[in-house]
């Protein structure tokens, strides 16, 4: 039986996703074929040929890409069946269905893959309701021969002029921690695995022989397993000296393993993106994020004292956001002097949540849910204060129009400070001294790390 797998976005990634379960099913004589819409088009043979389909949802903007891609593939070949797998498949199965889906996989996907194929194949009856697993399984040397060209992705911007191509892997999936807003958390509900430090190794040696000179591991918590890590990374820097990467890492782990950096730094870690979300303290209590506003401050200067760079990202805008509160975030990224090291995107982002979400089981939330929004695939909410409202749409224009320009990070950041300061009454003369300090060299992805938003017309044109 002729296997399609299919991605509509990861984040500016060669998808892991689509490699690992290709390997697994090729494996058990399954004729797979990979297409990544996220830098290609559309293989209308292979839908054409295919008895199962598959569609890899890891986040908010895939999803909706995944749906307006159905009705077509549907056209074309509406006899396949429709595999939707991924965090964004078990919590959206009830909708992804009644569109015309036919199973759901979260967690651990591979081998659930396999067995619904094999089903398939024998012509026996697969099961519809959403299948979840968080069980240990092997994995096979993921298959990227199908996929388009490692320099058709994201690169590195290295900070001093050059760029690098980008591989991608992963060491571990789920984690250990249950922050409320974070789409993980429904499906692995607190439980990690990790991928073999075998296959992970071969991975990346395979990316490197098709050009590779940084490797960003998608672990949504790379310090998860800290032994784990740092085997591969040992092995990596050994086998591969002149090879760089990026982790992400929470900030209650970068607390926690301090004495770690060091051995990141030696071994070529670049960057560590780390999950800051808000310096509220309410809000951060609310979306259990383990950490404070001075945890924030404190690993920032470890992060810097080992020699690494700190990627921070936000959600600043939730229900209980405050202008004041925004103000101080502004006020603490100006004083940890990261304003180089956040992307402007991160500024402008409103909390998303999305169905089966931990955020809709906290009393607080419920004075400001307005209603589930089956386009959006998200529940509405408000914010009781409007002008905070305001700022958000003034914050977005601004981020947009400093894209669409081509400002420098420290100019959008300035023009939204302006802002801030304006919705909260405060005197222009409030603004500090921010586009004459020294611009420091800042590495960083030439796709910001960002799964939540509306798709483009230019993603749309490719399905």
């Amino acid at each position: 039986m002729q296997v399609l797998l299919l991605s509509t976005y990861d984040l500016g990634h060669q998808p892991f996703s689509l490699a690992s379960p290709a390997a697994k099913l090729r494996a058990t004589g399954a004729n797979v074929t990979c297409n990544d819409l996220a830098v290609a088009v559309l293989n209308e043979d292979a839908v054409r040929d295919a008895g199962l389909i598959g569609l890899y949802l890891p986040m908010h903007t895939a999803t909706r890409l995944s749906i307006e891609l159905l009705p077509r593939l549907k056209e074309i070949n509406p006899d396949a069946h429709i595999i939707f797998y991924g965090l964004y498949a078990p919590l959206n199965a009830d909708y992804l269905r009644s569109i015309g889906g036919d199973s759901f996989i979260g967690g651990e996907f591979e081998d659930t893959l396999v067995g619904i194929y094999q089903n398939l194949v024998k012509d026996e009856t697969t099961p519809t309701t959403p299948l979840i697993s968080t069980a240990k399984q092997e994995f096979n040397q993921p298959w990227r021969e199908d996929l388009p060209k490692l320099d058709r992705y994201a690169h590195l911007d290295v900070g001093d002029g050059t760029t690098k191509i980008v591989g991608y892997t992963e060491a571990s999936r789920g984690c250990k921690h249950t922050c409320c807003h974070c789409p993980v958390v429904p499906v692995y509900q607190g439980y990690f695995r990790i991928v073999p430090v075998d296959i992970v190794l071969a991975d990346i040696r395979q990316q490197i022989a098709k050009g590779a000179e940084h490797i960003s591991f998608g672990d949504p918590d790379f310090f998860n397993g800290p032994r784990h890590a740092i085997t591969i990374i040992e092995a990596l820097f050994k086998e591969f000296s002149d090879i760089t990467y990026d982790v992400t890492i929470k900030i209650e782990h970068l607390l926690k393993h301090r004495e770690l950096l060091p051995k990141l730094k030696v071994t070529g870690c670049l960057f560590i993106t780390t999950a800051v979300e808000s310096t509220e303290e309410d809000i951060l209590r609310l979306l259990d994020k383990g950490h404070s506003q001075a945890d924030f401050k404190n690993s920032t200067e470890i992060v810097h004292a080992a020699g690494l760079t700190l990627a921070p990202t936000f959600v600043p805008f939730t229900p209980w956001t405050t202008k004041e509160g925004f103000l101080q975030l502004l006020e603490t990224i100006a004083e940890l002097d990261l304003i180089e090291n956040v992307a402007p995107i991160q500024l402008a982002i409103r909390l998303l949540i999305p169905n089966q979400s931990a955020l809709l089981g906290l009393t607080e939330i419920q004075p400001h849910l307005d209603g589930y929004d089956h386009a959006a695939l998200s529940h509405r909410w408000h914010n009781r204060d409007q002008s905070v409202e305001k700022l958000c749409s003034a914050v977005q224009e601004i981020v947009e129009a400093g894209a669409r320009e081509k400002r420098s990070r420290r100019a959008t950041f300035t023009a939204i400070y302006t802002a801030a300061l304006a919705a909260c009454e405060r005197p222009a003369i409030d603004l500090p001294d921010l586009m004459n300090a020294s611009e420091i060299a800042i590495p960083s992805m030439s796709e910001p790390w960002f799964c939540c938003a509306e798709p483009t017309q230019e993603q749309l044109a490719r399905l």
